[in-house]
């Protein structure tokens, strides 16, 4: 497994950052671990070289999460200054909890919030984490959605 936490400032900022088009430019998704079969070889989020869902891995490095997140903020506050992203989507509750300890925020899952992250206030959206392995996730995250659909295109469209 690859990791950059010692050398933040050596990290390639557009390693892994991949930005969407359209309305997608707006929105940046936090806390996908890129699959050894996934992105590392396909070059597009979730997805394998054969197209198909692939999972997110941190693997036997779990324990350290927390630590290698805390040193390489200075990497993912690079990657929002250099974009103009307007919703931050946390995905998953253990990304949650990592994000409000480093940024000192109190957000939650389901709540749509502003937060200032780095010099920049943006909206941010907390969801379960969207692995095929947890369908619950999957029906709690599309009720938020589809509770929250004005207020998120209003978001991207301004």
């Amino acid at each position: 497994m690859e990791h950059y936490c010692e050398f933040p400032n050596e990290f390639p900022e557009h390693k892994f950052h991949q930005k969407g088009i359209g309305k997608g430019k707006y929105v940046l998704l936090v806390g996908e671990s890129p699959a050894p079969n996934g992105w590392r070889k396909s070059g597009k989020a979730c997805y394998s070289p054969e197209g198909k869902l692939s999972k997110c891995f941190v693997g036997k490095y779990r324990k350290q999460l927390q630590i290698c997140s805390q040193k390489c903020w200075p990497i993912l506050l690079r990657q929002l200054a250099s974009s103009k992203y307007k919703l931050l989507v946390i995905l998953g509750v253990e990304t949650l909890r990592i994000f409000n300890f480093i940024s000192g925020l109190n957000l939650q899952i389901g709540k749509l919030e502003k937060a200032l992250v780095g010099n920049k206030e943006y909206s941010v959206l907390a969801i379960f984490h969207p692995s095929p392995i947890n369908p619950n996730g999957r029906v709690k995250n599309k009720e938020i959605f589809q509770r929250l659909q004005t207020s998120l295109n209003k978001i991207i469209m301004e």
